[in-house]
């Protein structure tokens, strides 16, 4: 592990343990190394990744989004934390504004996805949000209420086309995150993984995200 990972990790415990009672199903799903891609239902800004951080066997990276961001000097401090954490760091393409915006989208896609393939060749585990938003957000959601899923976006499939093509087959686990009610001022949350599922050239891809996404669904409830 690298050093600079700790730092999310010690965050990630803290919060837990203030916060939340953890509780995983499925673990011994997860391979004992090499690459994994874990596709999980996004409904808590923070204590999403705080929960598989302190609970999976492994330490996984995340593939974030910052067009969030307030400015331009907490993008850049999120940047260079992410860097050193080792998260290929994206932006969602619906908040472009002009062709400039969307080639620094268009790039970011590129590093973000070259990055990720990196850490899958080199065996590591890779946590992707399908659904890009969650549902608790400081910043606001598009979710409808608080049960609702978005459609999943296809990223995580093609990051795991792109790692194939390296000759490393990749498996993609789909991962449940049930939050119960609050006791004590902490929140009960289970996360749940499901078999592993791998992409093929029989289906398309279409059909592979939608199999995933309806498994993240029932692991879910």
């Amino acid at each position: 592990m690298s050093i600079f990972a700790l730092g999310p990790r010690a965050i990630a415990e803290y919060v837990a343990w203030r916060d939340l009672h953890v509780r995983v199903e499925g673990a011994d799903r997860l391979p004992a190394q090499g690459p994994a891609i874990l596709a999980a239902r996004h409904y808590h800004h923070l204590y999403d990744g705080a929960a598989l951080l302190v609970a999976l066997p492994r330490t996984p990276r995340f593939f974030v989004a910052l067009d969030w961001t307030g400015g331009p000097l907490q993008r850049l401090a999120m940047e260079v934390a992410c860097e050193l954490a080792e998260w290929p760091v994206t932006l969602r393409s619906e908040n472009a504004a002009g062709p400039a915006s969307g080639a620094q989208i268009r790039g970011y896609a590129r590093a973000a996805l070259t990055r990720a393939n990196a850490l899958l060749q080199r065996g590591d585990v890779l946590v992707v949000f399908p659904e890009a938003y969650p549902t608790v957000d400081p910043h606001g959601s598009p979710k409808a209420h608080d049960a609702a899923f978005l459609p999943f976006r296809p990223g995580f499939a093609a990051i795991a086309a792109r790692a194939a093509r390296g000759d490393t087959r990749v498996p993609v686990f789909p991962v449940g995150l049930a939050y119960g009610a609050e006791r004590a001022k902490r929140r009960a949350v289970t996360i749940r993984i499901g078999p592993a599922h791998y992409a093929t050239t029989r289906g398309s891809r279409a059909e592979f995200v939608a199999a995933v996404e309806r498994e993240v669904h029932r692991l879910s409830r």
